[in-house]
């Protein structure tokens, strides 16, 4: 069977369409063959059987019985020459008296004779021959019956039956032929469809993606394109984003770049050494943030749909994974004198999910937290479960945010006007893509009171699992 693997991977569709089609149309042609050579061939034993049967009649009309002598007169045998190509040779001799005239040494068959005609085929003087023998009563009511052996060679006998077969034969051909050349021209105007795609596709230059013509296309691949279509249509979202992102990276990015620039000139210039040091300090704390915003983006493009396999994801232990992402905000949330803490209502509460980027999740969330909250402010992550879901939240007691502004700060290096903290405007983007992936939802509430923001993560009842 492996030649049989190889031919399926190296030939066409149409030629598939084609063996499918015409090795079913070449069986039937040598089945039809064999059928109309049978056909023939009966009809020329038939025909010669009738000859026999005819003979045999003439040779019982020669007999004649006179005084007890039975005698046979030969002269007017014409049909036994009428066929110049074959020979005729008789026997026939009496049931009871032993008359015999005739070729005796035909041979008889094995079957006991009876009045119903036994036809056989056998050799007489090394020639082929038909035969038949029968026992025929004669005209003559107190004669006795005569057994009969009448033999034909078979010259005449093929040359009828090819003149069947030639008679029939070409026409079955010629409809085969026509049959195969109509499913040929059948076949290629059904690929026509098919072809004409690859050639639109082939046009193509590699940022059109718009959606293939679907209704042109015949119904058993019509599912392929159309999955082929939306398979296109999620690249094109994918490849919209990241172009986004390039032109929001570029635009962003050039800004502390020039900042670097003009600082670096500056320093080139100065002579007093404590404005060398103020300059440097200022070019560190530019360095510090343009390092934040690539990692930020960095972590933005790894979000991305299509960034991340289904394989990169497992079965995490939310709970231990905030309690380890709050431990590493602690020191910060110290210098602030900010109240940072955990609360859970369960110990193990596991999602499914990749654990890189949920730390990211939280730790975007808490950095948001620790900026906005007022001094010896308080800042609390909370699990939980809702309605059948698991709850990740951050809340803080800070200035809040407006409802106006709930929906545009998850805008990408979106920043709420009047704000004062420094900030890249990527934190939020990067937590509402990081959920997307995750199948959560991301709600902005107000807080307790009335007071802060409440930022709250609803996992999809489906790949959340708690474990009691």
């Amino acid at each position: 069977m492996s030649w049989y693997r190889t031919w399926i991977k190296t030939v066409s569709l149409r030629h598939r369409l084609l063996w499918s089609v015409l090795l079913p149309m070449l069986i039937l042609l040598v089945i039809n063959i064999v059928v109309v050579s049978k056909m023939g061939y009966d009809s020329a034993t038939r025909r010669h059987d009738h000859f026999l049967q005819d003979v045999s009649a003439k040779l019982l009309e020669q007999l004649n019985t006179r005084q007890g002598h039975v005698g046979f007169n030969d002269r007017n045998l014409n049909i036994l020459t009428e066929d110049k190509s074959d020979e005729v040779h008789y026997f026939f001799r009496g049931v009871q008296s032993n008359f015999r005239f005739g070729d005796a040494d035909l041979p008889e068959p094995t079957e006991m004779l009876t009045a119903e005609p036994i036809y056989y085929f056998d050799t007489y003087r090394d020639k082929p021959v038909r035969m038949m023998a029968v026992i025929m009563p004669q005209a003559d009511v107190n004669a006795e019956p005569v057994v009969m052996v009448v033999a034909k060679t078979l010259v005449l006998y093929h040359e009828r039956a090819w003149e069947w077969i030639w008679r029939v034969l070409p026409a079955h051909l010629i409809l085969m032929g026509l049959s195969a050349v109509l499913v040929w021209w059948g076949v290629g105007r059904g690929l026509r469809p098919l072809l004409d795609l690859r050639d639109e596709v082939t046009r193509r230059s590699s940022l059109d993606l718009h959606p293939l013509p679907e209704q042109k296309i015949i119904l058993e691949v019509r599912p392929l394109i159309h999955s082929f279509n939306e398979l296109m249509a999620r690249l094109d979202v994918s490849l919209a984003a990241q172009q986004r992102f390039i032109t929001n990276a570029a635009h962003q990015l050039r800004t502390p770049l020039s900042g670097f620039k003009t600082q670096a000139e500056l320093i080139m210039g100065m002579d007093n050494v404590d404005e060398i040091h103020y300059t440097m300090r200022q070019l560190h704390i530019a360095a510090d943030q343009a390092g934040r915003m690539i990692s930020q983006l960095l972590v933005l493009a790894s979000s991305e749909p299509g960034a991340q396999t289904q394989e990169s994801f497992s079965r995490l232990n939310l709970v231990a994974l905030a309690r380890d992402i709050t431990q590493s905000w602690v020191p910060r949330s110290l210098k602030r004198h900010i109240d940072l803490g955990l609360e859970s209502e369960e110990n193990v509460i596991d999602v499914t999910g990749n654990a890189l980027l949920m730390a990211e999740m939280l730790g975007n969330l808490i950095d948001n937290a620790l900026r906005y909250s007022h001094y010896s402010g308080q800042v609390t992550v909370r699990i939980s479960r809702k309605g059948g879901k698991v709850c990740l939240e951050v809340e803080d007691n800070g200035p809040g945010i407006a409802v106006s502004e709930r929906q545009r700060i998850f805008e990408r290096f979106y920043r709420v006007p009047g704000t004062l903290q420094d900030g890249c405007g990527l934190g939020l983007s990067i937590v509402r893509e990081i959920a997307h992936r995750h199948q959560a939802e991301v709600y902005v509430l107000s807080g307790s009171n009335g007071q802060g923001t409440l930022m709250r993560i609803l996992f999809a009842q489906n790949s959340a699992q708690v474990v009691p």
